[in-house]
């Protein structure tokens, strides 16, 4: 039975089929080269990762630290906590947020009555999510709850996005190219997105699909010929019935 292994990805591959990195060779003579050398890879993809993700504590995502209970401060001390950080995510998301219906100037106001309300009970906020807090206060601050579910929907990797340009691929191949945007916008939903084939159940979509229609489906159809076919086996019959 063949072994499935992981492949390392174009950038990966680039590093290890060179004999050098950043300026550091990988080629060694003996055992303390090599860990030298060790090092030094290390401490490269160390500062391109820093550089890469700089902006974790000064930009918009460290803004999005209030979405951890476990970093908001003791009740004495939340005052002010996080309110310019709900501006800037405001300021940030507003083009998003206004497009899907909330409204803005709300949300400085309900980030108070939540903080308000969430300290009541402070030594239940380390276990509290925000799925709880959402059923809890859903009514009077749906603004503010709505603005951080966006900033918990954000990504921890590109998996799921991987996963969808697969499936297009295999539903938008060399002989379906043609395919409208819509058509395979909704295909790709069926695909990624519908329960599986044990769970589904398609008596609501054969229901639309019937009622639809300006004209009659193949069902009405195929009950109207059989209707007839019906109704002719019991006239050719009756000649019979009489003569006995």
């Amino acid at each position: 039975m063949l072994k499935c292994k992981s492949r390392p990805g174009p950038m990966l591959s680039k590093v290890l089929d060179s004999n050098s990195y950043q300026g550091v060779r990988r080629s060694h003579s003996d055992s303390s080269q090599l860990m030298a050398n060790k090092d030094k890879v290390l401490d490269k993809l160390s500062e391109s990762m820093d550089n890469r993700f700089s902006d974790v504590g000064s930009g918009i995502l460290s803004n999005t630290k209030i979405e951890s209970f476990q970093q908001w401060p003791n009740p004495e001390n939340n005052a002010g906590f996080c309110d310019s950080e709900v501006e800037r995510l405001i300021d940030h998301f507003r083009p998003v947020l206004i497009s899907a219906g909330v409204d803005v100037d709300l949300i400085p106001h309900q980030w108070t009555i939540v903080k308000s309300y969430l300290y009541k009970e402070p030594t239940t906020l380390e276990r509290l999510t925000w799925s709880e807090a959402n059923r809890k206060l859903r009514r009077s601050c749906p603004d503010i709850l709505d603005l951080l579910d966006l900033v918990l929907c954000k990504p921890a990797s590109i998996a799921d996005c991987e996963r969808g340009f697969n499936v297009m691929k295999m539903v938008k191949s060399d002989r379906r190219s043609s395919l409208k945007c819509e058509t395979l916008s909704d295909l790709l939903v069926v695909h990624l997105s519908s329960p599986s084939i044990k769970d589904f159940d398609p008596s609501p979509a054969v229901q639309v699909w019937h009622a639809s229609s300006l004209r009659s489906r193949r069902p009405d159809l195929l009950e109207e010929a059989e209707g007839s076919v019906c109704s002719s086996s019991f006239q050719d019959s009756e000649p019979a019935v009489n003569a006995l």
